[in-house]
């Protein structure tokens, strides 16, 4: 048992489609056990989010009072709104939560997205040609949430119709055994996978009135409705996570993080398989005389060893060349039409095109009225920013360099590109490369601010708008580049 191979246990265990039947003993020793269910992250935001909502259904639910959607009785409106003192205050505090809301789940999408999201790229998810229209439908899932832990298959709708039916005490067949979520679960997930997105853009729509009339009015109904269907789920949710006996170890899990290894091995064989086939890998790392029975009960470890023995040797899979190399970049038509469409969203939400430069004017206005506000203030340029008491920072432009900044980065990860490096040619050394570079920055700013715009600002979004001054822009810069690099060339080649 001590020379079993990670890869011939995986699929070994995969031939059982239910778990065994165990003794009385192992099934005490596996009780005892712990095994991961979820990481902090997870339940951090899993409590942040059920909390939030919380205060979110409390304060909206007494902010409807049209008669066309208020469902909350009178007196509780009265109630709450008297807690707030006045109307205005109730809605600043539902606005602004639901901004915090937003925040820490785009934080938690940005940061945590490859390992807690979207888990899968479109090249690691398994679309086969497929008559069968349960593939088709976890395929289209896999491909929008990029996360097979999350998309239900023929199993899952097996599995809904079975506890239904057992429910109503109709049914007393075995379900199918489930992955790390259950059928419920990810119906659920699914459902405010959908929803959050939508509940997002119409609640900062209503909230700062962004768009035409007919655009916030239209949001109203909408948000209701996708508020309305994920609080419906959320009662079913908590009704079977926190009432239901044979669930609650799944509840407990969110405050720990763990549950028992027997209620894996029972209610999520799928995804207990996976757990042990990486104990096995660990542990085998770590002790290498590490058997079968320390890892599986004995009357299990003695059914696999039989199917392995039936497997004979096979070799560990190794990731491929194509999985360690870096991807290849988009296609520049492509990009460019993505790009023009880029425009057109933002000027039909914002009103206005794209820009960079003003990132740097503005934030060096700010950072140097820290120094000498009085100064800052007087000057003839600088001044503007603070007209009517604003700040330098409270502009569009500011978090659009920002997310250009994180998508960039979040872009070049994924591709597997984020590195330091510095790219020059062989005649040059780097100390005058990156001196070029500053140089080259700091006229291009300077050339920016005079032209009124960068190539961003200036040429595209002049461009879209047919100016002419931004086309006769364009044209410039790229006769002066090609000049440039024909005298440069010597540092590149």
């Amino acid at each position: 048992m001590t020379n079993i191979k990670v890869c011939q246990l995986e699929k070994a265990l995969n031939y059982f489609d239910y778990p065994p039947e165990l003794t009385a003993a192992e099934k005490d020793v596996m009780r005892q056990r712990k095994m991961k269910k979820h990481d902090v992250a997870i339940m951090l935001v899993h409590w942040f989010n059920a909390i939030t909502w919380i205060f979110m259904l409390f304060t909206g639910a007494a902010l409807i009072v049209s008669s066309f959607y208020k469902f909350a009785p009178d007196f509780y409106i009265n109630i709450v709104r008297g807690m707030f003192e006045t109307p205005g205050n109730l809605i600043e505090f539902h606005i602004w939560l639901g901004v915090i809301w937003i925040f820490v789940f785009l934080a938690y999408t940005i940061f945590g997205y490859r390992k807690y999201l979207r888990k899968q790229s479109l090249k690691e998810i398994p679309l086969k040609k497929s008559k069968d229209i349960f593939d088709k439908f976890k395929a289209i899932q896999c491909i929008l949430f990029g996360n097979s832990a999350l998309c239900l298959d023929k199993k899952d709708f097996l599995w809904l119709k079975i506890r239904l039916l057992g429910i109503l005490g109709l049914s007393n067949e075995p379900l199918p055994p489930q992955g790390s979520f259950n059928a419920g679960q990810k119906l659920y997930g699914l459902l405010v996978a959908l929803m959050t997105p939508i509940i997002m853009l119409t609640g900062l729509i209503m909230a700062f009135h962004l768009g035409p009339l007919w655009l916030i009015q239209w949001s109203i109904p909408i948000h209701f409705t996708a508020v309305g269907l994920v609080v419906s789920g959320l009662m079913i949710h908590v009704y079977m996570g926190a009432v239901f006996p044979e669930e609650k170890p799944a509840f407990f899990s969110m405050l720990t993080g763990n549950v028992s290894e027997l209620f894996l091995y029972k209610h999520h064989f799928e995804y207990w398989k996976e757990r042990i086939v990486k104990q096995c890998e660990w542990r085998k790392k770590t002790e290498p005389d590490v058997t079968l029975t320390d890892i599986l009960p004995n009357s299990l470890a003695e059914k696999v060893m039989k199917k392995v023995e039936e497997i004979g040797d096979i070799e560990e899979e190794k990731p491929s060349e194509e999985e360690t190399l870096p991807q290849k970049f988009w296609n520049p038509y492509f990009a460019g039409v993505m790009l023009g469409l880029l425009f057109l969203f933002t000027y039909f939400v914002y009103g206005r095109g794209l820009g960079a430069s003003s990132f740097l004017s503005r934030t060096g206005t700010y950072l140097w009225s820290l120094i000498a506000p009085q100064y800052t203030h007087s000057h003839p340029y600088w001044s503007r920013y603070f007209h009517n008491g604003h700040t330098p920072l409270g502009n569009f432009m500011i978090f659009e360099v920002i997310g250009v900044i994180i998508g960039a980065y979040w872009s070049s990860k994924k591709a597997r590109r984020a590195k330091i490096e510095i790219h020059k040619g062989p005649g040059i050394s780097n100390k005058v490369r990156i001196f070029m570079a500053f140089a080259g920055g700091i006229l291009m700013g300077l050339g920016a601010r005079i032209a009124r715009g960068c190539t961003s600002g200036q040429g595209l979004t002049g461009g879209v708008t047919l100016s002419v001054g931004a086309w006769l822009f364009v044209f410039v810069a790229i006769g002066i580049g090609y000049l440039s690099a024909y005298i440069f060339r010597r540092y590149w080649l």
